[in-house]
């Protein structure tokens, strides 16, 4: 019985054991240990675990530590180390992953000192980049950061190309630590402007003109602010027309608005046409179609035309005679320069003018080629054989009616590929016959081989002279030559130079021995009907003769 007791006890106490012991079924009873880095979370008491250790976080490794576990401090490899640039100019040693540096920037055994003379140009400008000590920059290498904005010559002088921005860097050959740079930025072309002349009279106006508006961002005068340096002298009116309000000297600016470094000035003085040339164009604009002539006017008639020396700038453009009369030939800008030939220094009878030429018109030059020389008519020598035509062929002190012929030809605005220039009448029917607008009317012969396959000797043929023709004497033991107004059935009525020693009107029978022919050019077309010169043929209201009548003895060489 004692025995059954005991085991009673026994099981007892195991049972109690179990229902006081460590059981999953009564975890709140462990004692828990956190979780680490290589160790899940554990139960102090009965070693028990629970999820997964939390593995290690890392931190990268770095110049001077080793990679290491933010939580447990474990550490794992060797720190990375610095990886080092190169000290420079500008920067001393650097290391690209931590930035620390060491040590001081490079110092160059030479400095270059170099002077940009202005940070931006325009398109088409220059400017120049000079280096102190240096010659030229053949002791340098030149980079560009950006190609094709300028060009840069070894002299240091640059040009805009395109519109940009480029930095322009020397290095010293020898020594490549020394460098220089510069920003430099190209913009807009400039405008270049202009009025028809910078001198004016109270009340005169005139307007702005662009050359090079084609190449820029603005579109016309409308896009640019216009200011005056003395608001007194000029005034603006709606149409952006400039009206002299005052005498004096204004400066005129245009800025644009879309740019205000693209600007522009021009100066402008308001004179009395009493103590100043002033000229007066065909209108205030000064616009003026291709194939139009006009005669300046000076106003108050301070001098005459004649007194004053007139110069075209640009011969294929426009010419102009000594008294003023100016031949527009084709499209584009022309300035006309005058001055007083006896004081070429005196101011106030010296002045430019500008003419733009536009378009095309069309003129009768055969009747502009015979009005430029019948002006003429009259005109002497000066001495032997010296005279404005052989001054301006230049080949004065020679025999010049060939000189008057081709003088009246180039200031009628007609080319040479019509009508050669020429001195010697044997070389200007050469000329004219072998480009076939020869008509004979004595059989010639010339004494060398024609081009073009022109036979040398050439026949009389029944020609009837037309007004504007170029007429030759060659026979007869004559030189000569002239310009033809008009024929009629019995007479040819000339115009010529070195007759006598002056430019005078010739009548000669169509019968005369001395005239070997006529050249006939292919004068450019004209639609209307061209004048009519037969009046020359008629007596004047006195009862005398434009003409005068040729001896057989008369100086005509």
């Amino acid at each position: 019985m004692k025995k059954i007791k005991f085991l009673i006890i026994i099981i007892s106490s195991f049972s109690l054991l179990l229902c006081f012991g460590c059981d999953k079924k009564e975890q709140h009873q462990h004692t828990w240990q956190e979780a680490t880095c290589l160790n899940a979370k554990v139960c102090t008491e009965c070693g028990e675990t629970e999820g997964n250790a939390l593995g290690h976080n890392w931190i990268d490794a770095t110049c001077t530590t080793a990679k290491y576990c933010q939580r447990c401090g474990e550490t794992e490899g060797v720190a990375l180390g610095h990886q080092w640039t190169e000290a420079t100019l500008t920067a001393p040693k650097t290391c690209t992953r931590c930035q620390i540096t060491e040590g001081e920037p490079l110092k160059p055994s030479t400095i270059i000192e170099a002077t940009l003379n202005h940070s931006y140009i325009s398109v088409g400008s220059k400017t120049r980049l000079i280096v102190k000590n240096y010659y030229d920059l053949t002791a340098f290498y030149v980079e560009f950061s950006k190609e094709n904005i300028i060009s840069m010559d070894n002299y240091g002088l640059i040009e805009g190309l395109n519109i940009g921005l480029t930095t322009i860097t020397l290095t010293l050959k020898t020594d490549p630590l020394s460098k220089v740079s510069f920003d430099i930025e190209v913009i807009s072309k400039q405008p270049s402007i202009y009025v028809t002349s910078t001198r004016m009279e109270l009340n005169d106006s005139t307007f702005i003109f662009f050359r090079n508006l084609n190449e820029l961002k603005e579109e016309s005068i409308n896009d640019f602010d216009i200011t005056f340096e003395n608001g007194n002298i000029l005034t603006l009116d709606k149409d952006k027309k400039l009206i002299a309000t005052q005498y004096g000297t204004d400066t005129v600016t245009i800025t644009s608005k879309l740019d205000k470094r693209i600007t522009s000035s021009i100066e402008i003085s308001v004179v009395s046409a009493n103590s100043f040339v002033i000229l007066y164009g065909k209108d205030e604009t000064g616009i003026v179609k291709a194939g139009e002539q006009f005669q300046f006017q000076i106003a108050n008639s301070l001098c005459q035309n004649s007194e004053l020396k007139w110069i075209s700038s640009d011969s294929k453009t426009a010419v102009i005679t000594d008294q003023g009369v100016v031949t527009l030939k084709k499209e584009g800008n022309v300035t006309i320069t005058v001055y007083d030939p006896t004081n070429p220094s005196d101011d106030t009878k010296k002045i430019n003018y500008i003419i733009t030429i536009i378009g095309e018109t069309e003129a009768d030059y055969i009747s502009r080629f015979i009005h430029m020389a019948l002006r003429e008519n009259g005109v002497h020598e000066t001495g032997n054989n010296y005279q404005k035509y052989g001054e301006w062929y230049p080949n004065n002190g020679q025999p010049w009616c060939a000189m008057f012929v081709s003088w009246c030809w180039y200031h009628s605005g007609l080319s040479n590929d019509i009508l050669c220039k020429y001195q010697g009448c044997y070389a200007g029917m050469k000329w004219c016959t072998e480009k076939g607008i020869m008509h004979f009317v004595q059989d010639y012969t010339f004494t060398e081989k024609l081009e073009n396959n022109v036979s040398s000797e050439q026949k009389a043929t029944n020609y009837q002279p037309a007004t504007g023709d170029i007429v030759f004497f060659l026979s007869s033991g004559m030189s000569h030559t002239g310009i033809v107004i008009y024929s009629d059935d019995l007479y040819v009525y000339t115009i010529e130079g070195n007759t006598s020693d002056q430019v005078a009107i010739k009548r000669w029978s169509l019968n005369d021995a001395r005239i070997t022919g006529y050249a006939h050019p292919e004068y450019p077309p004209y639609s209307s009907e061209r004048e009519d010169f037969s009046w020359i043929a008629l007596p004047k209201d006195d009862g005398t003769n434009w003409w005068s009548i040729v001896d057989e003895q008369q100086k005509v060489d």
